[in-house]
């Protein structure tokens, strides 16, 4: 009967660790505690998103260069 009691017990502690790691994980992982990460870390999220889209627009103006040049189109025309 003892061993019934313990494990029953030691299975309801489990299961409250459990829920409440999960917990913590799924507000941790919301949208807006995302947000507010960025702001309390400094700017990390902020800093990877501008780099991301300077890369993007880097490769972007290099493409097109490249189309440019292979379909030899006059840039000063294209500007007008």
């Amino acid at each position: 009967m003892i061993k019934r009691v313990f494990w029953v017990a030691l299975g309801a502690a489990t299961g409250v660790v459990v829920v409440n790691r999960a917990a913590k994980a799924v507000k941790k992982l919301a949208p807006g505690s995302l947000a507010d990460s960025a702001g309390a870390v400094p700017g990390r999220l902020a800093a990877a998103w501008q780099d991301f889209t300077e890369e993007v627009r880097s490769a972007a103006a290099e493409r097109e260069f490249e189309l440019y040049r292979t379909l030899a189109v006059d840039t000063a025309e294209h500007d007008k």
